[in-house]
């Protein structure tokens, strides 16, 4: 269930643009994932949340695609 709810983060971090693959979101921070939120509970964005929270301490990939989709979630709120 917590790799469901992780690959649904990672769906939406290459959605938003930040890598043209998403098994290359995937790939980037699933160890980061696994060592930061692996006990983080799923549901209510509680996995999203801990790793926007912990993504100064996840690889540089994978700050990449958080970025990446921190970016574009505050465009598309700004847009509103």
């Amino acid at each position: 269930m917590r790799t469901v709810l992780f690959v649904s983060l990672l769906a939406l971090a290459s959605a938003a643009g930040a890598k043209e693959n998403g098994k290359d979101a995937f790939a980037a921070c699933r160890a980061d994932f696994e060592r930061l939120c692996k006990d983080v509970k799923p549901g209510e964005g509680r996995q999203v949340k801990c790793m926007m929270e912990n993504k100064s301490r996840a690889s540089s990939a994978c700050q990449a695609v958080l970025a990446e989709k921190e970016r574009k979630v505050t465009h598309s709120q700004h847009a509103r």
